[in-house]
């Protein structure tokens, strides 16, 4: 049986471990302790040949240890591992012990992973060799990258927490009622403009982050929850760092120990800004639309209401007009009546089909109509006031060509007069108004051009 080194890094040649002569060397108990131990245990002079080896070298070499005594360790390691290993052989030679992590091939391609420890065996100052523990450590490298996989894991989803929450604009809170301290997430940062190096406010402190009638609400929120254990969602309107408000959804819950006492409430504040701007948008569409329905209704109903008066007296002065004997004063009194009264009803059917319009009652009749026509009685009527405002009006329809349409003839009518007010009314002194129409396939384009200053590009 070889010596075993004592772990003083001194080997003591004239000194033989104390036994029993009794027991067979087979039963050696220093000889069975190191055998049974898992860690390669082995001896190795300063000419690198073993002097002591444990049965390890059995399971990790597939070599007898007995065999392996005065083996050089180059010879065990192979050409490749002996290259790796060299430097720290040539180290511990030198009298520095050496700990290092490597990978160690054995029989049947197993690949262990190892720590080996070389300690400098030193007598009267000089090595004479080194003592050699490798311990297997594979199990706990399968466990570390098992750990390293967790982790990285849970970066992971800790950083697609931070992203989802970035991009949903919705933080993450949570408060310890005994301390009065908070936690926030980086989005409760981003929501509030704060500085994510400082700590976040405290929730007793918090009034001047948000509108008074807020904080009062988000006060009575919490303290609600302390008392009854119910979450509360309300929404809070909050000051920000550039002096504007923005809106939040703020949910919070509590958080009970084991003996059921709330310690903490958490919770979230989703950013709602756009959609609160856009609820506030909508209300006052919807509160507009109906002002203006009616609006609309009053005018449709009160010029209804109007028709009746106004056939009566264009009636009657129609019935006054036939006779012969009133004079000539008189007959020109009932001349501005009837002159009167129908542009008066023709107000009121302008205010019933803007009403119609805007209530989508239009209804359209289409009839065949000679559009030539149409147009020709439009410049008629539209001509003098083109004199008045010196605009030419030109029409470029050849006499007696007659333009078929399908077409609302009332509807029609009114468009083409207003283009024609139009054209003259924003035009200028010595200006232009053109019509034209002219068959393209199946339809007549109408053109009413004018020179007046017209629309910008933009």
């Amino acid at each position: 049986m070889g010596l075993l080194p004592c772990r003083c890094h001194r080997w003591d040649h004239g000194v033989i471990m104390a036994r029993e002569h009794s027991w067979p060397e087979s039963r050696d108990p220093v000889r069975l302790l190191v055998d049974h131990v898992s860690s390669m245990l082995a001896y190795w002079d300063k000419d690198l040949l073993c002097r002591f080896a444990n049965d390890a070298y059995r399971q990790w070499f597939g070599v007898d240890p007995d065999k392996l005594i005065g083996t050089s360790i180059r010879d065990l390691l192979g050409p490749a591992l002996f290259a790796l290993n060299q430097p720290y052989i040539e180290a511990v030679l030198r009298g520095e012990e050496q700990l290092f992590e490597r990978a160690v091939p054995g029989p049947g391609g197993v690949m262990r992973h190892s720590l080996a420890n070389y300690i400098p065996d030193v007598v009267n100052g000089d090595v004479v060799g080194f003592l050699v523990p490798v311990t297997d450590v594979t199990l706990l490298k399968t466990a570390e990258a098992a750990l390293r996989v967790e982790i990285a894991g849970r970066e992971r989803a800790v950083t697609a927490l931070r992203e989802a929450q970035r991009l949903g604009r919705i933080g993450s809170w949570e408060w310890d009622v005994q301390s009065d301290t908070t936690t926030w997430s980086d989005a409760m940062y981003d929501i509030f403009d704060l500085d994510p190096s400082r700590p976040p406010p405290r929730l007793t402190g918090s009034s001047q982050r948000y509108e008074a009638r807020s904080f009062v609400n988000l006060t009575a929120a919490v303290e609600k929850t302390l008392q009854t254990g119910e979450g509360y969602i309300v929404e809070l309107e909050y000051l920000k760092a550039d002096g504007g408000t923005g809106w939040i959804e703020a949910r919070g819950e509590c958080v009970r120990d084991d003996l059921g006492q709330i310690v903490k409430l958490r919770g979230t504040a989703l950013e709602i800004t756009a959609r609160r701007r856009a609820e506030e948008l909508r209300i006052q569409r919807d509160v507009a639309h109906v002002a203006n329905r009616n609006k609309t209704e009053l005018l449709s109903r009160v010029s209804h209401e109007l028709r009746t008066p106004l056939n009566g007296i264009l009636g009657g002065a129609e019935v006054l007009s036939l006779d012969r004997n009133i004079g000539d004063k008189q007959r020109r009194w009932l001349n501005l009546i009837l002159s009167s009264g129908q542009h008066m009803l023709k107000l009121v059917d302008e205010v019933l089909d803007i009403s119609a319009a805007e209530l989508g009652h239009v209804t359209i009749h289409l009839v065949p109509i000679d559009l030539s026509e149409v147009l020709r009685d439009s410049l008629l009527l539209w001509a003098p006031r083109a004199r008045e405002a010196r605009v030419d009006l030109v029409s470029h329809i050849p006499d007696g060509d007659r333009l078929a349409v399908m077409g609302d003839a009332k509807r029609l009518r009114q468009v083409i007069d207003n283009l024609l007010s139009n054209a003259i009314k924003y035009n200028h002194a010595e200006g232009e108004v053109s019509v034209a129409a002219e068959r393209i396939g199946g339809h007549v384009a109408l053109t009413v051009a004018d020179t007046g200053i017209g629309m910008s590009p933009e």
